[in-house]
């Protein structure tokens, strides 16, 4: 398993706060998130296309980065933040994810992943998610299939993740698999542990590994679940590496630090999480 982070660990560093967050006084560039993976030996880059500069700057500061060390480094683009097509309701959102993984190719990344919605389109029928929403998916995974990406969809608290799995399945297309988020997976009340141990993997192309609190009264989708530090969560982050480890998973593992409990920082729970999933994974 490669180790990788998210940017949007940090997305207060780029100008953005949920309802239970305020601002910073520091301000991040892509630099910035790419010399925090130098500093902790990071070399799987997940960049969130929502604080992207330029294109042209993209590919500057990815060709930089990259060219350290060209065979171990990798970049993987997410796209759709906050909350990607909207369930089907911001059919307009298209147009960007094909931008964005003609980029991605562009940049040498290996992956794009997307988002459907997020958690306010949870109770939406999935039924008609699935029909509005078919015929984008064909067409983005037709692109990445030809310009030789792999392309993952989140579960993104919009969807029971076998009703996502449901949906990629009927895609049929092998360029197209899931992102599996561990702590949305609970957060819709999925049995996180029983979907590590009986998804198909050959279908999941990343987890994206977080620690989060179930906070009474918080229980639904839209709830407050914040990030705490790896180990101390109701997510159980080395129960979840410890299956990957058993099923001999070979895929990215990427950190991705949502809003954080109160009193906390990015930057000390970034380097406590990367620690501790490094040394969960050297485990044999």
């Amino acid at each position: 398993m490669k180790l990788g982070l998210d940017s949007y660990s940090f997305h207060r560093f780029y100008g953005e706060t949920t309802a239970w967050e305020t601002l910073p006084e520091t301000k991040w560039s892509l630099r910035d998130f790419f010399d925090f993976c130098d500093a902790e030996r990071i070399t799987l880059a997940s960049i969130q296309t929502s604080y992207m500069p330029s294109d042209d700057e993209v590919i500057r500061e990815v060709a930089r980065w990259m060219q350290v060390s060209p065979e171990e480094r990798e970049i993987v683009f997410t796209w759709g933040h906050p909350n990607g097509y909207n369930g089907g309701k911001n059919l307009e959102a298209h147009a960007s994810v094909l931008h964005y993984l003609t980029l991605a190719a562009k940049v040498g990344a290996t992956q794009m992943r997307i988002v459907l919605g997020n958690q306010k389109n949870f109770h939406d029928s999935i039924s008609q998610r699935h029909e509005i929403l078919r015929p984008q998916l064909r067409e983005v995974a037709a692109l990445a299939s030809k310009l030789g990406l792999r392309l993952s969809i989140e579960n993104h608290a919009d969807f029971p993740v076998m009703r996502l799995v449901e949906l990629i399945d009927s895609i049929g297309n092998p360029a197209l698999g899931l992102c599996l988020d561990t702590g949305n997976a609970k957060r819709v009340g999925d049995d996180h542990f029983e979907l590590l141990r009986t998804l198909d993997l050959e279908r999941v192309f990343m987890i994206q590994l977080k620690e989060t609190l179930c906070l009474p009264g918080h229980e639904a989708p839209t709830g407050w679940w914040p990030t705490v530090y790896y180990g101390e969560g109701d997510t159980h982050a080395d129960q979840c590496l410890a299956i990957l480890r058993e099923r001999n998973f070979n895929d990215p593992v990427v950190i991705e630090l949502s809003n954080l409990n109160t009193g906390l920082e990015e930057i000390d729970v970034a380097k406590q999480a990367i620690a501790f999933t490094r040394k969960e994974l050297a485990k044999s």
